[in-house]
């Protein structure tokens, strides 16, 4: 936990000196004399070895101040407390009890801001200030946890559009550096007025946010950018705006920032980051300011990103008049076309957000609503124009991209309150899947009571490779080379060789057993080793290998394929041709398969891994794969790191209309997942 209540009896003074803060040397903070036990929580804020603030169970905060000689001090936390003065000099004020979560807060000394010596500054509010972090019970997804971690990096690179030196901050997701044969998509994350390009790191805790939805498997792997909002052509000068600034004034100020992301920012990044560079694979998003720049860019270039979302801040502004027809050159006029391009439309606020912020965002969701315009609307419960509202913003909104079009159902989601009442726990919310049941025991046992067929291992020439490979055949009880056999291909993962299938689920006694019992038809089962290069053994690193598994796919089809079909009793044709695996195999089976649907009509993937391409370009003619297709089978466990991967192509089939089976489970990344689901998918095949 990030915070810890203990009782504390202090027997002596310790004093923490400020020393050139607006011209006053004797201010200090920190302990004082107290001769009772209070329970408290000292926040993360605090400078490392302060006793204050202080946070009591009820959410009051406790500040202190030790200034002697002045006359008058006063804690702003959203609302003046005016100190009381002790003996001792100390200064001491008890708030009312605080929402969780970051907030900005000035100490006031005799009429002067200035920052409070006991806490970390931020910069907020235009200007380096002091902050404190309230704890929310019971909840964890923006604290750190003990998951894979990624790294948060500072760049600076030249603007051509400014003629200034930039600096962003952009994350990178936990193994980017340890697998180089990965790309990303990336979110593109601004900051709200007054705050700069350090507001999402430091004061959103964007990192612990993202390394634990990755963590969960409930966000895709992506990199984030922040960079700071405020830019300026060379020669220009700032232009000045306030929240009561018209739209159209904010957008004036926002050209040349929508010059540099679109000449500067996006190359710098596609260069020198492991990027998908295409609009799929491309958000922005951004809070208060920085989410109306987000709709502003994005609206405005529609062939550069797919996704959106404005947290307290969207395309209407924060009131006036709405245009859908003509703003942002028109893009929702044509409301089909409109749903149709984009991927993900989000807007989000606190239902406790002052009138102004509130009624326009919320009337700017009203009014897409009325005209048809597909988006998802959330409120978070509670909160006001703060950063626990935009940090739960971020938690509902990352798990959506990069996923699949948003589905045209009604436009108020997820968490939505249209009261302004509730309660947020901080947990995505997920559709509710139906799997198959429990295979029976012993599925893949031997039995004496069967006939069984025969497990060998062969071996073949790969003109690909170079070398001659091994992979291992079952051929079915009772096999002859008078009849012509069905042959499913099944793939291991990264770890594993042609005998990974057999420690993990037996196929040959499974498939013995289903075909005693009637339930199969007789097939070949080839089990090949997917990793193709010349030590193919999964020794060492065996992540580094992975481009080799992409390699395998000319080897499966000019090598392998040839070999079995000289070698074996098959029917040569797509239609007795399936090709399945398990996770980096999964996504062999479906790159491979989906890509070659003149050569495989039957497919699975289970628990596919991150080699698995995008939906959109695994099938980028829905009509046509389902025209060709005779089964498409993609499973998960709910408990899977990549379940985000399989959940992904599940939608976008079903929003393409693609028939497959979609078959979820409690487990994680395990072989009894797997070995459950080629029990089911052996019944379906070539039936």
């Amino acid at each position: 936990m990030d915070f810890y209540w203990h009782s504390l009896v202090h027997s002596a003074t310790a004093i923490i000196p400020l020393i050139g803060a607006v011209g006053i040397s004797r201010l200090a903070g920190g302990a004082a004399a107290s001769n009772s036990a209070e329970e408290y929580v000292l926040p993360t804020s605090n400078v490392p070895g302060s006793e204050y603030p202080r946070i009591l169970p009820d959410l009051r905060v406790i500040f202190r101040l030790k200034a002697p000689e002045a006359q008058k001090v006063e804690f702003d936390l959203g609302k003046h407390y005016p100190a009381e003065l002790d003996a001792e000099g100390f200064w001491t004020v008890t708030t009312e009890p605080q929402v969780p979560g970051f907030h900005y807060y000035f100490l006031k000394i005799d009429g002067v801001a200035v920052n409070d010596p006991c806490s970390e500054s931020f910069y907020g509010c235009g200007r380096q200030t002091s902050g404190i972090e309230i704890p929310e019970p019971g909840v964890d997804y923006y604290l750190p946890r003990d998951v894979e971690q990624g790294e948060i990096r500072e760049r600076r690179y030249f603007s051509k559009t400014t003629g200034t030196w930039r600096r962003v901050f952009v994350y990178t997701p936990p193994g980017y550096d340890e697998h180089p044969e990965l790309r990303y998509p990336v979110l593109y994350l601004q900051h709200g007025g007054g705050e700069d390009e350090r507001g999402w790191v430091n004061q959103g805790r964007v990192g612990a946010i993202l390394d634990n939805l990755i963590a969960e498997g409930t966000a895709v792997p992506m990199l984030i950018v922040m960079e700071n909002g405020y830019a300026q052509r060379v020669g220009e000068e700032r232009v000045q705006i306030s929240p009561g600034s018209s739209r159209q004034e904010f957008q004036r100020m926002f050209a040349a920032l929508d010059d540099l992301f679109l000449h500067d920012l996006i190359p710098m990044i596609d260069t020198h980051y492991r990027t998908i560079p295409d609009r799929e694979n491309r958000a922005i998003a951004g809070l208060s300011m920085g989410g109306l720049q987000a709709f502003t860019i994005g609206l405005g270039h529609p062939d550069t990103f797919a996704s959106i979302g404005g947290f307290s801040g969207a395309g209407g502004g924060f009131g006036g008049p709405v245009d859908l027809k003509a703003d942002y050159g028109g893009i929702m006029a044509d409301v089909d076309a409109f749903n149709s391009l984009m991927h993900l439309l989000w807007i989000g606020i606190g239902t406790a957000e002052g009138d102004r912020f509130y009624n326009g965002i919320h009337g700017y969701h009203q009014l897409l609503e009325s005209e048809g315009i597909v988006h998802t609307y959330y409120e978070s419960p509670g909160t006001a124009h703060e950063w626990l509202t935009w940090r739960r913003c971020l938690h509902q909104f990352a798990p959506l991209l990069f996923r699949t079009k948003q589905s045209p159902k009604p436009a108020l989601a997820r968490n939505s309150l249209e009261n302004r009442q509730g309660q947020d726990t901080g947990k995505p919310q997920q559709e509710g899947y139906t799997p198959f049941p429990p295979p029976p025991e012993g599925i893949d046992a031997y039995r004496s009571d069967v006939l069984h067929g025969t497990l060998q291992t062969i071996t073949y020439e790969s003109k690909t490779v170079g070398t001659t490979r091994k992979m291992l055949v079952y051929t079915p009880p009772g096999y002859s080379p008078t009849t012509r056999y069905p042959v499913v291909y099944l793939l291991h993962g990264i770890g594993g060789d042609e005998t990974e299938w057999e420690r993990f689920a037996k196929p040959n006694l499974l498939l013995d057993n289903l075909l005693a019992e009637q339930k199969a038809v007789p097939m070949i089962i080839v089990m090949p080793n997917g990793r193709a290069q010349k030590d193919d053994r999964p020794v060492g690193d065996v992540f580094a290998s992975a481009p080799a598994f992409a390699v395998f796919e000319a080897d499966l089809l000019q090598d392998v394929i040839p070999a079995i079909e000289e070698r074996f009793s098959v029917q040569a044709d797509r239609e007795h041709r399936a090709i399945a695996g398990l996770s980096m195999g999964g996504g062999q089976a479906l790159n491979f398969g989906l890509s070659h649907l003149d050569s495989f009509a039957w497919i699975g993937g289970f628990s596919s891994a991150p080699n698995t391409l995008a939906p959109s370009n695994l099938i980028p003619g829905p009509n046509e794969t389902k025209a060709m297709l005779r089964l498409l089978w993609i499973s998960c466990g709910t408990e899977d790191g990549l379940f985000h991967i399989s959940d992904g192509l599940h939608q976008f089939l079903t929003q393409h209309e693609v028939p497959h089976v979609w078959n979820v489970s409690n487990f994680g990344h395990d072989p009894q997942e797997w070995r459950n689901n080629l029990y089911y998918l052996l019944q379906k095949l070539f039936r």
